[in-house]
């Protein structure tokens, strides 16, 4: 069972995954540095949701 604290932290991240899937191909578009970053995030995000066990 996740604590108060991994709770919200668990629904954090998974607001910040949304953002940067919904802004993904949008950023796509306008560059390689950013697109790198957004791929980079997106990653970061689903392990710490891993790790948390969905």
């Amino acid at each position: 069972m996740l604590t108060k604290e991994e709770k919200q932290r668990k629904k954090k991240l998974k607001e910040e995954l949304n953002f940067f899937l919904d802004n993904y191909k949008e950023v796509t578009i306008r560059g390689e540095q950013i697109k790198r970053y957004f791929d980079d995030k997106i990653e970061e995000l689903i392990e710490e949701l891993k790790q948390m066990g969905k």
